[in-house]
């Protein structure tokens, strides 16, 4: 009787099933961790080089943030009314007083040169003794501040020369110069830590030292990282986002991450000890070990009681849900000969289940109809508010003129038209004389009043296919599309006489203000963008001759202008 029992057992084709199912099971398992282990190993590693990555590039951007702050501060300071008057007493008084030497740290100095770059003064307690920068004068930039590559002056400290224009209109553009001390920024580097025992380094682009944590061994002259052991490392191009080992000189193995800012000439590397790293793996292992082992056993018992336990009920459940899978919803219910064992509260739930199915089917039928007619509202929706977005993107928010940007791509589209068409057409540059009386005298409100003012004015006199846009601040720029220089000239004019004779009242207060404009024609072989350089040039000429009157560009205004010092 009892081989009988055996042989059943054996003969079943459940039993072999489920003991074929122990085996892969087994060798899934071991596999799967496997796999698992070297995935986890791979993932430490990787969060390793990602966080020192994300912490490295929290570091660049604080001293990123630090060169930024430093060079808006010059910005700042040559805008301050000392500065612009070049007096040398009141800008050596103001650049030496405690609210202006409180900005720069020891070995730093600032100091102020006229047109010709001649030193007026500079922050030296022991008078303006004159301070070499190694810049370029002639090419700093009234736009941005010019900043020279590192270089180390008698106190052996790398640093970096700012630049920014003086804007003087009486006695000419002077220049504001100081040197960023790196020193500023070892106080960053000193605090920040790879890993446990890491090392950080700074350098320029052409890999020389700037900061080691072992200053008195590199940063005692001028070293390269090269003599670290890094080779012919080019820090410029060599920033990829892989995950790479390096050996040093020292026989240490490094994780290496590592940063360039082109814009600053500073680049960092994070060096992270490969034994770190080799004992966080070994715990992921140890980890691992324990997954494999107690899955094995779980697999093993869970086998075991299905052996013991599972038989044609759960075939015939089976049935029922590969019937339910193919879409067979309108099948009986399923019925277990014993209801109060697993397999019978099991039938229950999978009937109450095949139910909870059929209606949450309808109920989804029902709620993707309705989420295809929202998705197709909203889509509607969203493409209005992108057209929405566009125009506020291309149009002035003070006087609802186009703005610069939109503007160019105005003048680029006509650049176009006029070639096909062979006909030319006339740009006229406009500035509000003494705008920052009005808004010094009756606040910057009325400012806006008379911008808005001037804008409405001018649109009025217009032709329905001219265009005028604000360039900024108080400029406005008026394209002529088929229009000659004369032509543009006569309607300039207009523009003047019409501001002119024009009271913009305010607060209960009447504001007069005068306009001059400079006119020039488009010439294909000079370009749109020199075309608006001429209007330019020649609204300053017009500001020399007193204001307040149309100047039309021409070879005179162009030969004075080449004949002006710079």
């Amino acid at each position: 009787m009892s081989s009988l029992k055996i042989s059943s057992l054996t003969n079943s084709i459940i039993i072999k099933s489920l003991l074929l199912l122990i085996v892969s099971m087994l060798v899934i398992v071991m596999i799967g961790t496997y796999v698992f282990t070297q995935r986890q190993m791979k993932t430490t590693l990787k969060l390793s080089y990602d966080t020192n990555e994300t912490q490295l590039q929290q570091l660049a951007n604080t001293a990123n943030n630090e060169m930024e702050q430093f060079a808006s501060r010059l910005s700042l300071l040559a805008k301050t009314s000392e500065i612009q008057s070049m007096d040398k007493f009141a800008a050596a008084g103001y650049l030496k007083s405690f609210n202006i030497s409180s900005l720069f740290i020891s070995g730093e100095s600032i100091s102020l040169f006229d047109r010709n770059y001649n030193l007026i003064c500079n922050n030296s307690m022991l008078g303006s003794a004159k301070i070499s920068y190694p810049i370029e004068f002639n090419r700093i930039s009234p736009h941005r501040p010019t900043i020279s590559p590192w270089y180390r002056d008698s106190d052996g400290t790398p640093k970096r020369a700012f630049g920014v224009v003086v804007s003087d209109r009486a006695h000419g553009d002077g220049r504001l110069v100081s040197n960023f001390s790196i020193r500023r920024l070892w106080k960053f580097f000193s605090e920040y830590k790879v890993g446990q025992n890491g090392i950080l380094i700074a350098c320029n682009g052409q890999g020389e030292i700037l900061y080691h944590p072992d200053m008195r061994t590199w940063l005692d002259g001028v070293h390269k990282i090269s003599e670290l052991g890094l080779g012919d490392m080019n820090i410029k191009q060599d920033q990829n986002n892989t995950v790479q080992f390096l050996t040093l000189e020292n026989g240490t193995t490094y994780l290496i991450n590592r940063t360039f800012n082109p814009t600053y000439d500073l680049g960092l590397i994070a060096l992270q000890p490969k034994s770190e790293i080799d004992a966080q793996v070994s715990s992921v292992k140890h980890v691992s070990r324990i997954i494999l082992y107690s899955s094995i056993i779980a697999i093993l018992l869970v086998s075991l009681w299905q052996i013991l336990i599972v038989c044609k009920p759960l075939n015939d459940l089976i049935d029922h849900i590969s019937q339910i899978t193919e879409g067979n919803l309108n099948i009986e219910k399923f019925n277990a000969k014993r209801s109060q064992d697993e397999i019978g509260r099991l039938a229950k739930v999978f009937n109450q289940m095949h139910e909870m199915i059929k209606r949450q089917i309808q109920e989804l039928n029902n709620h993707r109809e309705q989420l295809e007619k929202e998705v197709r509202e909203r889509t509607y929706e969203l493409e209005q508010a992108n057209k929405k977005l566009d125009i506020i993107s291309r149009t002035d928010e003070l006087t609802q003129l186009p703005n610069r940007r939109d503007m160019h791509r105005t003048i680029e589209k006509e650049v176009d038209r006029a070639s096909r068409l062979r006909k030319s057409f006339s740009i006229i540059f406009i500035d509000i004389d003494h705008f920052k009386d009005v808004n010094d005298t009756y606040g910057h409100a009325a400012g806006d009043a008379v911008l808005k003012a001037v804008a409405s004015t001018i649109r009025s006199l217009l032709r329905k296919y001219d265009v005028l846009a604000r360039y900024g601040g108080e400029e406005f720029l008026t394209l002529l599309p088929e229009t000659e220089l004369k032509d543009a000239a006569h309607v300039a004019e207009r523009f003047r006489k019409q501001i002119e004779n024009q009271t913009i009242y305010f607060g209960g207060r009447e504001i007069k203000v005068t306009i001059t404009l400079g006119v020039a024609q488009f010439d294909s072989s000079q370009g749109a963008e020199k075309c608006i350089q001429f209007a330019d040039k020649a609204l300053y000429e017009g500001k020399e001759q007193g204001r307040n009157r149309v100047i039309i560009w021409n070879e005179d205004i162009a030969s004075k202008t080449e004949t002006k010092p710079s």
